[in-house]
């Protein structure tokens, strides 16, 4: 296991530090002071010195040491040196930042232009670069801040990232090791063997939205059938039958049939016609019904996606107004910085000064000349104050007035293509009550399937006229006209029973297939369950499993939801009690138990920075080395190296 050791530690005028050296010789160490007496700066020193931020993660904080104006002292070294111990090998570490001074041509006095930073290993000046890629080497800056500092993991990272490293540590799950420990879990093994569980639930719901649907269309179809239905006697018709063809056949005799075969031709055909048009009728009310489904499921999700864009559009909007609103603040800033750099650039020496308040004489011509050189500076670095906070301004305000531009430019697409939504929405609605208007007015005359059978039926009446003219003149041509007209009567009525049989037969289908599509409905749903009983008891053996690898933290990293569903999460807990609530001392033992797992999970020990310490009567053993910083009434930092 790699491992890092501080072994000496020495801060010149660093946050106000002027001079300090630790020396742990890698051993534990106790740091005691008084409140601002400078125990954080040690910390922030030596990660400045590895990475150029303090111990809050920030780059943006104040090397310099300040008077007691909150000036920054001009014309200091700012130095940090660590001698460290990397797996045995000593190196020493050396960072210096100073000012830099410029002299321009016709001016008396260099003015501060720019500040630069020298880095040492070893002795050895490295470029910035070299010195970044060197310590890259020895160990990553996120996982060196982690195994560090016990507060890092779960205040400076966001709950995503520390699932992250969470679930790298204790690794993923197979499908059989989760199956193999809840045996209700059987019946996925066959279904998980060439796709996933989001898959598989994802199939599951596509299935179960189409089995609903098709359940939910048989009621309709079964009635339109049934509304079809008519109570006929067969016998009674059939008898009557054959009793009238009887008296018809005594009636023509030996005369000729021709006109009366054609004519009874003529008759069923018309009757075979007319049965296939309400057939039409009957056909053309289920495809609207279906293409109003369709229609209004189109509508139902173009609603949605108007709705999405409106609240898209309602946030960017309310994001442009606050842009807008900090543009104009820092325009106005920026004005009132420009005001106030004129003000003072026109200010000049007051003569007045130049006499003393005490003897009112006229005060001494180097007394003078340093008065007026003090107001020149003070003047010069007011300006440049003024300067500095303006290109601040500047920048935030270009990068405010470029974020507006951005929101500006995706409201405007999100108006276009809201816009377009609306279009299609407004056609689908017609659409929608077309579909209701033509299933109130159901009328098949003006399709080409009821034009042909009706003009069928036209020609076949007019050739029935010229039939009957041929018989007018036979014998009993009154009664047996009236025999045919009763035996087509039945004929009709029979034909009604078939029709009847065939919607009953069809009826039975349909409530077998609605016991059937039932059927997969619940063995879907039986599926769907057992997916979100996998992703339960998943959930649980993955947090078993991380936890087994903590002593002291247990992690939470599922919420079961009202409707049985499962949201990712973080939570840190001891003792059930989230990581927020926990005292001051809790949660430092709680980072070094989290410290100590991830110090063997990244094979690396690296010095600990405990800040507070005084409010922890005891800590958890911890494989690292230790720097202690206790808050205590010594009014100077006072160091004790543990034996």
């Amino acid at each position: 296991m790699n491992e890092i050791k501080i072994l000496e530690l020495k801060l010149r005028n660093f946050k106000g530090i002027k001079e300090l050296k630790l020396s742990p010789g890698g051993k534990n160490i106790n740091i005691y002071g008084e409140n601002a007496t400078g125990k954080t700066t040690i910390m922030d020193s030596f990660l400045w010195l590895l990475f150029d931020k303090d111990s809050q993660n920030s780059s943006q904080f104040n090397v310099k040491t300040l008077d007691n104006k909150g000036n920054p002292m001009h014309g200091l070294e700012h130095e940090v040196v660590a001698k460290i111990e990397i797996d045995s090998k000593e190196i020493e570490l050396q960072k210096i930042y100073k000012e830099k001074w410029t002299k321009k041509k016709g001016q008396a006095e260099s003015e501060l232009t720019s500040h630069t930073t020298e880095h040492f290993v070893n002795g050895v000046p490295k470029k910035k670069k070299e010195y970044t890629e060197y310590l890259a080497q020895i160990i990553n800056e996120d996982t060196f801040k982690i195994l560090t500092n016990p507060s890092y993991f779960n205040n400076n990272l966001n709950w995503k990232d520390r699932r992250s490293i969470a679930l790298n540590i204790c690794g993923d799950l197979e499908d059989k090791e989760v199956i193999d420990q809840d045996k209700k879990l059987k019946d996925l093994k066959d279904l998980l063997k060439d796709k996933s569980i989001d898959d598989l639930k994802a199939e599951m719901s596509s299935r179960r939205k189409k089995l609903n649907e098709e359940l939910k269309s048989i009621p309709y179809r079964i009635d339109e059938l049934s509304r079809e239905v008519e109570e006929v006697d067969i016998d009674l018709l059939n008898k009557e039958k054959k009793v009238l063809e009887e008296k018809l056949n005594e009636l023509k005799n030996s005369k000729s049939v021709d006109y009366d075969f054609r004519l009874r031709g003529i008759n069923g055909s018309i009757a075979m016609l007319g049965n296939e048009i309400k057939d039409l009728e009957r056909t053309a009310t289920e495809e609207i019904r279906a293409n109003l489904d369709s229609s209004n499921k189109a509508k139902y999700n173009l609603e949605k996606s108007v709705n999405d864009s409106d609240s898209k559009a309602f946030k960017i909007n309310n994001n442009a107004i606050g842009l807008r609103e900090l543009i104009d603040k820092i325009e106005k800033e920026i004005s009132e910085l420009k005001e106030k750099f004129k003000d003072i650039k026109v200010t000049e020496f007051k003569k007045e000064s130049t006499i003393c308040p005490t003897c009112q004489q006229e005060l001494q011509s180097e007394k003078v000349d340093s008065l007026i050189t003090e107001f020149e500076n003070n003047k010069t670095i007011m300006l440049k104050n003024i300067n500095e906070t303006g290109k601040q301004k500047k920048e935030k305000l270009e990068k405010a007035q470029e974020e507006l531009k951005q929101s500006e430019k995706e409201l405007e697409e999100i108006k276009e293509e809201l816009e377009a939504t609306k279009g299609m929405l407004e056609g689908k609605n017609k659409e929608v009550a077309e579909y209701e208007k033509e299933i109130e007015n159901i009328d098949i005359r003006k399709t080409q399937e009821y034009k042909e059978r009706r003009n069928k039926i036209e020609e076949l009446e007019i050739e029935k006229v010229e039939v009957e003219e041929n018989i007018k003149d036979r014998d009993h041509t009154d009664k047996i006209k009236e025999f045919e007209n009763r035996i087509l009567e039945i004929n009709k009525d029979l034909a009604k029973v078939d029709l009847a049989e065939q919607n009953e037969i069809r009826v039975n289908e349909l409530l077998k297939r609605e016991k059937e599509v039932a059927q997969m409905v619940a063995e879907t749903e039986k599926t769907e369950f057992l997916c979100d009983q996998y992703v339960i008891s998943k959930s649980n053996l993955l947090e078993n499993k991380l936890n087994s690898k903590f002593n002291l933290v247990k992690f939470k990293l599922f919420d079961l939801q009202v409707n049985g569903g499962i949201n990712e999460t973080f939570i840190t807990t001891v003792d059930g009690v989230p990581f927020e609530d926990l005292n001051n001392a809790m949660k430092i033992n709680a980072g070094l138990d989290i410290i100590n797992t991830l110090t063997d999970y990244y094979n690396f020990k690296a010095p600990i920075f405990i800040d507070n310490r005084e409010s922890v009567n005891k800590i958890i053993d911890v494989k690292s080395q230790v720097i202690n910083l206790i808050v205590s009434k010594d009014k100077k930092l006072k160091m004790e190296v543990e034996k």
